[in-house]
């Protein structure tokens, strides 16, 4: 993170965690994911993996790598896709967006993902031209979340593209793109600013969304934010031990298009019905710590499935958790054994989950 917009946030009150230099909160995580949920919020998000090609022949490579149909995809759209293994499982979920003529395509993954997609797409690479680097240090990534981001984001003086689409604007001088998600959903909006512009429109934003009565976010709050509303994350739900159908990215796979490394396994499952888990809600009983990633859940003495994300959103007594479940027990209110000792239960519940006590 570029020291100038540090400084600017510890300001709005920001705290850091120690080990990853992140803002852990802005003084009150319950307040920050209550605006996230309700209205909206402010995060600087240059956490998720960024990296533009220039070539031209990335898109043809990538519409042959991943799920989704990019062959055609024009100046200024956009799409998620996912990267899969010649077993149909998920390497990478990204959004694959084509800028205006000119600046390339820009692939935004998970965390730390920046790497992962490069290898990748080396290991597939012969003569192509791809012209592809890391845009993590060229772009602050900023995003703006929650039912009232556009308004936000429009109120800053900011276009407001559709869902997976781009804009260019300037602002003060400096360049910037605003896309159509929040890191991810379509749900939100985040604006790339490179590096001398960053404090500039952080504090355009951060006065927009307080104005439409939200605030800015840290990264314990934005992890609430992310479990509550269902959402599935790189490494943790979006992982080679799962497919890109039992984790719900419907959207990011095309079955009409040609073929693609992955394809035959993708479309045999929802050809045939093969689909066996479905990513779901946990509410568990009684008061716990939440359980590791892993944990495994049970129906009788069958296992059924195992935990992916858990935690106790910040305000909230009530333990949650994203997980596997296998389909025949993945109707809500079915009552699932959590852990080998069983001395725990959880509730399945449709996503995202409803208002916590």
């Amino acid at each position: 993170m570029d020291t100038t917009l540090r400084d600017r946030l510890a300001v709005d009150g920001a705290s850091w965690d120690p080990e990853t230099g992140r803002p852990i909160d802005f003084g009150d995580s319950a307040r920050e994911l209550d605006a996230a949920l309700s209205t909206c919020a402010l995060a600087e998000r240059s956490d998720l993996g960024r990296s533009l090609a220039t070539g031209p022949d990335i898109l043809d490579l990538l519409h042959r790598l991943t799920t989704a149909d990019l062959g055609s995809l024009a100046p200024s759209d956009g799409k998620p896709a996912v990267l899969t293994t010649p077993k149909g499982r998920i390497v990478q979920r990204l959004f694959v967006h084509r800028l205006d003529t000119g600046t390339g395509v820009l692939m935004v993954s998970g965390p730390g993902g920046a790497e992962r997609v490069r290898s990748h797409l080396d290991r597939y690479t012969f003569r192509e031209e791809l012209g592809l680097g890391d845009a993590a240090s060229a772009w602050t990534h900023l995003t703006v979340l929650g039912p009232r981001a556009r308004d936000a984001v429009a109120g800053a003086g900011l276009p407001t593209p559709d869902a997976w689409g781009s804009a260019p604007c300037r602002v003060e001088g400096v360049d910037l793109h605003v896309v159509g998600h929040d890191g991810l959903s379509e749900k939100g909006l985040s604006v790339l600013v490179p590096g001398p512009g960053a404090v500039e429109v952080w504090s355009r934003l951060a006065t927009s969304v307080s104005q439409v009565g939200g605030g800015p976010v840290g990264d314990r709050a934005l992890e609430g934010w992310r479990v509550l509303r269902g959402l599935p994350e790189n490494g943790t739900e979006l992982t080679e031990d799962h497919n890109p159908l039992e984790a719900g990215l419907w959207d990011a796979v095309s079955f009409s298009k040609g073929c693609y490394i992955g394809q035959e396994v993708v479309a045999r499952l929802n050809t045939y019905d093969k689909v066996t888990r479905d990513l779901r809600g946990l509410v568990f009983s009684g008061e716990l710590e939440p359980p590791a990633r892993g944990t495994p859940l049970f129906a009788g003495s069958r296992r059924v499935g195992e935990v992916t994300s858990a935690l106790v959103p910040p305000g909230r007594r009530t333990t949650v958790a994203l997980g596997y479940v296998r389909r025949e027990h993945s109707g809500a209110g079915t009552e699932l054994v959590v852990g080998e000792d069983g001395a725990f239960r959880a509730s399945v519940v449709e996503l995202p989950f409803a208002e916590l006590s």
